[in-house]
């Protein structure tokens, strides 16, 4: 009830401020996109300001949420009754009649109205349902915010996956907003699905501004909606969409503020643009491409002054970065001295291999456009298209591998899983010929708007595809990176509408039906059936979701390895203290969130282990034989190594040590401080039974989980404190 109660504080009070702002006249004349965006973006700047304010004093908690919420609502109602008590009436009726009115003038339209509509369902009823589980969310997203939640505050943790720390924070925040009053993580999907809708809403105005016909629009919306990847995302915490949402929305204010010469949309672009660079780095790594993007539109509207709405937005981005989204950039210099992260996550992340790998991940990312999610054509056309791109790195006396991070192993993907998950079928066969036809047509035809409008957004495209080619190593995960950049270069999908019903239409019908109907409910872990017959055959909801949650197989069968900790650490009585040294690979939120129920568990660094004073925790747990932490404790510089490196290349030390830590450097191997060869990217600890012992510990229980793959293994292990 009190998340609910901060929630409509928050709506009200961004409300009004929408209403004051966006409002032209006394007469309450419609504003526009400008009123729906102004509200949606101000909720989330009040959230992301509200937790970064309590944890300068380490006070995140439901009073001081509260407190804020009332001050932030009493501050919006003042400013309201100042300005006459104006209100923000979006044109809901205007805006449907014109989308029915289209629908009739084209029945494919319609029939594919139907099957979105079919597919919002199913993303509801999934975001109602689903509790998190993917591997990112337990072990990064989701977790980060179970910290914060239990120190008060957003600083800096002690953890193994340096990605808990070092990335930005801003959706994060949203996600302790939800957990800090319920919890749990029940309904935080929605945070990716509201961004959807964020990026639908402007991509309908954006196309609008132009003047393209609604069934343009609509058809272009139906197709974005399909794409596999964002079917897959707003039921996800991935929040690559959401992005998509955030900058699509600074696009569509700044083209009103140019109409408009308003200076409030100018700000809420600069907005809205500085919470997506404190949400996740594509943001910043796409900054060149949205911003020459704007500077074209100025120039075309404003002529000689286009330089003066440019400098308002770069300026108020400034003032906005500092105040919504430097606090986890100043964390990252304070801790590393670097505001975008550690030595080894610079080293993991970082682009590398010169020109030459620049070019080669140029090809690699137009590659990833030949994608087909659910279907198995693949496996008839795709060496072919492999085939193809390797023989123009050849051509180009290019290593296959160079630059790269961690490799696709030249495999076109066919599957719904939500990392690797493309556009999908739709993605080559309308997205990137509209991508074409808008570059050609905006160059042909350059005296026509409308064209050259869709050739601004496709060249964005080539140019975010450029930027990110240099900015990051290569991963067969950046197709999220792709998906983002996709989606805000998706208008030009209105080139690819036909008016009159041929075979290209119907083929075009067809995928987009199929995705809306079958695959939206057959999502990879997310499969309708499954999840139908285990709410009727579970004793209660909430169980059902921890299956869900734990499930290791096919129709949520099994069981995971953390569930089993977490279950044994429940049998221990409440208050217990537990010392937990894990490894990176951990979903800590699992075990993390029993701090809200009695326990008191922290998390330990193997490196430090001598140093830690033991001896005031009631159980030790151990996660796996050798434990891995890509959080070093000190530089690549300052780290002295004992070990040896044999002719194999593997480490050891010549006597036996109860307690060993070896460094693995970037590009695999071992460091040696003698050799100095190379940054360390992680380090790698084994803590013996005797280490225990000897500081009064005994083992309680052991646990050997087996998996198919080594990763998926793991030996974790109950030491239980004998002297207390």
């Amino acid at each position: 009830m009190l998340f609910f109660i901060s929630l409509l504080m928050v709506f009200v009070s961004s409300y009004l401020c929408a209403s004051v702002f966006c409002t032209k006249d006394k007469n309450h004349k419609p504003c526009g996109p400008s009123g729906f965006l102004y509200t949606l973006i101000t909720m989330f700047a009040q959230v992301v300001l509200t937790f970064e304010l309590l944890s300068l004093f380490k006070a995140i908690n439901k009073t001081g949420v509260l407190v804020l919420n009332i001050f932030f609502l009493t501050i919006s109602i003042c400013l309201w009754l100042k300005k006459g008590r104006p209100v923000y009436i979006p044109r809901v009726k205007k805006t449907f009649e014109d989308i029915f009115g289209a629908l009739k003038k084209d029945k494919i339209l319609m029939i594919m109205a139907f099957g979105f509509v079919f597919y919002m369902a199913a993303v509801v009823i999934l975001d109602c349902i689903m509790p998190v589980s993917g591997g990112d969310a337990l072990t990064y997203h989701l977790n980060r915010a179970s910290y914060w939640l239990h120190q008060g505050s957003l600083n800096h943790f002690v953890i193994t996956d340096d990605r808990n720390l070092v990335m930005p924070i801003n959706s994060e925040i949203i996600y302790l907003w939800n957990l800090l009053f319920f919890k749990n993580d029940i309904g935080l999907f929605f945070v990716s699905f509201i961004g959807y809708i964020g990026a639908v809403f402007s991509i309908y105005n954006i196309l609008e501004y132009f003047s393209f016909s609604k069934r343009r629009i609509l058809w272009t919306i139906f197709i974005v909606s399909s794409f596999a990847s964002v079917m897959a995302e707003i039921s996800s915490l991935e929040t690559d969409v959401l992005l998509a949402g955030l900058v699509l929305s600074c696009i569509t204010l700044y083209l009103y503020a140019l109409k408009e010469k308003s200076v409030f949309n100018i700000f809420y672009a600069a907005l809205v643009y500085a919470l997506a660079m404190g949400t996740k780095s594509p943001a910043i790594i796409a900054f060149p491409g949205v911003f020459l993007l704007l500077a074209y539109f100025s120039y075309r509207t404003q002529k000689k002054e286009f330089y003066k709405p440019l400098i308002a937005f770069a300026g108020f981005l400034a003032l906005n970065f500092l105040v919504f989204s430097s606090y986890n950039y100043i964390l990252n210099f304070i801790d590393y001295s670097n505001p975008l992260g550690s030595e080894s996550a610079k080293a993991v992340h970082g682009f590398r291999g010169g020109i030459k790998a620049f070019v080669a991940n140029y090809i690699r990312y137009m590659f990833m456009l030949f994608d087909f999610s659910g279907f198995r054509y693949s496996e008839y056309v795709g060496e072919h298209i492999t085939n193809a791109k390797l023989a123009i790195l050849a051509f180009l006396h290019i290593p296959q591998d160079l630059g790269v991070e961690m490799s696709d192993y030249n495999e076109i993907n066919n599957r719904f899983i939500n990392v690797k998950v493309g556009a999908g079928i739709l993605g080559f066969l309308v997205f990137l010929p509209s991508l074409v036809a808008a570059v050609v047509a905006g160059i042909v035809k350059r005296h026509n708007k409308k064209l050259t409008a869709l050739c601004a957004f496709a060249a964005m495209f080539f140019i975010n595809v450029f930027c990110l080619s240099f900015s990051i190593a290569y991963m067969v995960f950046s197709i999220r990176f792709l998906t983002f950049l996709i989606v805000i270069s998706s208008p030009v999908i209105a080139l690819s509408y036909m008016k009159k019903t041929n075979i290209l239409k119907l083929l075009i019908l067809f995928y987009v039906m199929s995705y809306f109907l079958i695959m939206s409910v057959n999502l990879s872990g997310r499969q309708f059936g499954d999840i139908a017959k285990l709410l009727i055959q579970s004793p209660s909801f909430s169980q059902a979701r921890e299956k869900i949650r734990c499930a290791l197989y096919i129709g949520y069968e099994g069981k995971a390895a953390f569930c089993y900790i977490r279950d044994e650490i429940r049998k221990m009585p409440t208050g217990s203290k537990i010392a937990l040294f894990s490894t990176a690979s951990d979903k800590f939120y699992i075990l993390n969130m029993l701090n809200s129920h009695g326990y008191k568990i922290d998390t330990l660094l193997p490196e430090n282990a001598p140093l830690y004073d033991l001896s005031g925790y009631d159980y030790i747990i151990v996660s796996d034989k050798v434990l891995i932490s890509t959080v070093l404790t000190k530089t690549t510089a300052q780290t002295k190594t004992e070990y040896q490196i044999d002719k194999d290349g593997n480490a050891y030390f010549p006597k036996y040590r109860p307690f060993t830590c070896v460094y693995e450097k970037h590009g695999r191997g071992f460091y040696t401080s003698e050799a100095k060869n190379g940054i360390i990217m992680d380090s790698r600890c084994f803590i013996d039974i005797p280490f225990f012992e000897k500081r009064g510990f005994v083992i309680e229980r052991a646990y050997d989980f087996k998996a198919e793959t080594p990763q998926a293994s793991s030996y974790i292990t109950i030491y239980k404190n004998t002297r207390k």
